[in-house]
């Protein structure tokens, strides 16, 4: 009776030890799911908050766009909640970007590669104007790089007026061009820079005898900043 009572007790004991182990491991799963999840809802923050601030969106810009709370959208960017799918999807409709975008977490943004033999070359039939695309093209790309070349007393022919706020770099590689910007004109030779604002009327002349390049910058402000 008594080895019966022994055995018992064991058998009660390893049980009680089995369930203690299982606990242990459920907990120690928990935390480190709950890791995981804060780690996620950090990064996910973090990327809505930079976003938010390229865009020049204060929080109550973006909780308003998205149709949701100041508090929530401030949470949200702490890291202190877990934003749900619809969330998100509101959220990055409100910056108009993709909700894809916002799950980029702590991986950053994107690097975009753009090899020489992809790089895009437009040539104008009628002005001898040749425009290749260097900077890769991106949805999110606040900078476009590109290389013009242009033969003798040729013109581009006046662009239209970019959205408002951008501005366009010229740095001169070979011969002379005449720029003009709205009402104004100047020439640059070899070598000369020049910044001018490009939400206006715009146009490039080649004002030499040789052909002439130049290389053009042109920026544009974030989507949805203030105006």
């Amino acid at each position: 009776m008594a080895a019966s009572t022994s055995g018992k007790s064991k058998s009660t004991s390893a049980s009680a030890l089995g369930t203690a182990l299982a606990v242990m491991r459920t907990a120690s799963d928990f935390a480190s799911n709950a890791s995981t999840a804060l780690k996620v809802a950090q990064g996910i923050g973090s990327t809505i908050r930079t976003t938010r601030e390229l865009q020049q969106l204060s929080l109550s810009d973006l909780a308003k766009r998205a149709g949701v709370s100041k508090s929530v959208v401030s949470r949200i960017e702490a890291g202190l909640t877990s934003p749900t799918a619809v969330m998100l999807a509101k959220l990055a409709e409100g910056m108009t970007v993709s909700l894809s975008s916002l799950l980029r977490g702590d991986m950053g943004p994107p690097v975009h590669i753009q090899q020489v033999a992809e790089q895009p070359i437009f040539k104008d039939p009628k002005t001898g104007l040749v425009r290749r695309t260097l900077s890769p093209v991106s949805p999110d790309a606040l900078v476009e790089i590109v290389h013009n070349s242009l033969p003798p007393r040729k013109t581009t022919g006046h662009f239209p007026a970019h959205t408002l706020g951008t501005q366009e770099h010229v740095v001169v590689l070979a011969g002379k061009i005449e720029v003009t910007a709205g009402k104004r004109s100047f020439t640059l030779d070899t070598g000369d820079a020049a910044q001018f604002p490009a939400d206006i009327e715009h146009a490039v002349r080649n004002a030499g005898s040789k052909r002439a390049e130049w290389l053009l910058v042109i920026h544009s402000p974030p989507r949805g900043a203030k105006r």
